[in-house]
């Protein structure tokens, strides 16, 4: 009987043994390795979406003048009023025509082809400013010989009309720039006032 419970027994174990290498073990398992990344700077995701916006800077100016900035306008101030020129209306003509004065010339700046066409105001003078502008420099001697009458001096005040008051305007400029004549007035009614108004007309010769 015992050798028959001990074949039993060791057939038993072999068949345990047996179903247990069969079946596939838990432990067998193969491991995945992690591979781990290496650490990035954790950044807000406001940071990368939007840019920091710098802070504004204001920036002042402060002009200083110079000494010689004010010396410079005081000096285009007088020579501004230098130039100025008295304004003569169309009644002051009439009355230096009916009483002439010696040292107040009237001067007609247009051409003479003008003059010849409608005549001029009595007593006035001709000094073409657009064919003969170098006048106003003219020495003396030299402006006689040209034009047929004196060159008017320090002591004269020259009164400047043309057409419609642009090159009596421009006249009465190169005058004051040249020193022709000590006083500059101009009519800026000039020709077309006078004519337009019935004034008296002097015919060329």
């Amino acid at each position: 009987m015992a050798p028959k419970r001990a074949l039993s027994t060791l057939s038993t174990s072999l068949e345990r043994l047996a179903v247990s290498r069969a079946a596939p073990s838990r432990l067998s398992l193969p491991v995945q390795r992690v591979r781990l990344l290496p650490s990035r700077p954790w950044r807000s995701p406001r940071s990368t979406c939007m840019p920091l916006r710098q802070p504004k800077r204001h920036f002042t100016t402060t002009f200083v003048r110079r000494k010689d900035d004010s010396s410079s306008d005081s000096n285009s101030v007088s020579s501004s009023s230098s130039q100025s020129s008295r304004i003569y209306a169309m009644s002051d003509i009439q009355s230096l025509t009916t009483s002439p004065d010696p040292h107040r010339i009237l001067i007609d700046v247009r051409e003479p082809s003008e003059l010849q066409s409608t005549g001029k105001i009595p007593g006035s003078q001709n000094l073409p400013i657009k064919s003969a502008p170098d006048a106003f420099f003219l020495p003396a001697e030299e402006f006689e010989e040209r034009f047929g009458w004196q060159k008017p001096g320090q002591n004269d005040e020259v009164i400047f009309y043309c057409k419609a008051g642009v090159r009596s305007r421009a006249a009465a400029q190169l005058a004051s720039q040249a020193g022709f004549g000590g006083k500059i007035g101009e009519f800026p009614g000039s020709w077309v006032e006078w004519e337009g108004n019935g004034g008296a007309v002097e015919r060329e010769k």
